[in-house]
């Protein structure tokens, strides 16, 4: 179950192996995640970038920190049962509805224009704040047509908006071919961590 976080309030720190471990929550943490992810590094080199990232100290339980680091990426949802409930899913068959890195110019006008906040001169903003305002979004925004044209369908179109939608298609692709989903690339850490830690139970 996704937490409330008006009831349950913001983490700032998860527990690994019933300790606790400060976490890195403002919202340029979970922009530059996008940045790292869509980057051409290795995915072990991302991996340890990410991890540097979030945690101020490295947990010696590495598969736990990569899971709490995606949970709390996520804004604290299961990996796929609530994805359909979402208003704009992150990727759908026909590509990814947006990239917090790309479309950085695009979200910071929305929230300037809907919510009065200056993303450049807000000194902190709480991920999971940020979220909730991301996916409320009103379709007015060009950030939200933005999506809408990534993502629709243009079938039963008439053949002026189709040829409109597919215009704008091209015009805003994000750049970047077809790449791992969090969740595949989430299991190629897995295997990765499980490896490193039999090696150094072997030394």
């Amino acid at each position: 179950m996704k937490p409330n976080i008006i009831t349950d309030g913001l983490p700032k720190e998860v527990v690994i192996d019933d300790g606790k471990y400060q976490i890195n929550w403002d919202f340029r943490i979970g922009m530059k995640f996008d940045e790292i992810m869509e980057s051409e590094a290795p995915d072990i080199v991302k991996l340890e970038k990410l991890l540097t990232l979030y945690y101020p100290k490295h947990p010696n339980n590495l598969e736990e920190a990569v899971e709490k680091m995606l949970w709390f990426y996520r804004g604290g949802k299961a990996e796929k049962k609530e994805e359909k409930k979402e208003r704009y899913k992150r990727r759908s068959n026909r590509g990814p509805a947006f990239s917090f890195a790309q479309d950085a110019p695009y979200i910071y006008a929305a929230f300037k224009e809907q919510y009065g906040i200056d993303l450049l001169s807000q000194e902190k903003l709480h991920w999971w704040k940020f979220l909730a305002l991301f996916e409320s979004l009103g379709e007015e925004t060009k950030m939200a047509k933005i999506m809408y044209y990534r993502t629709v369908s243009t079938s039963g179109m008439s053949k002026d908006r189709r040829a409109f939608i597919n215009e704008m298609k091209k015009a805003y692709k994000l750049d970047g071919g077809k790449k791992l989903t969090l969740e595949e690339r989430n299991q190629q850490w897995k295997e990765y961590v499980k490896k490193r830690n039999q090696e150094r139970t072997v030394k």
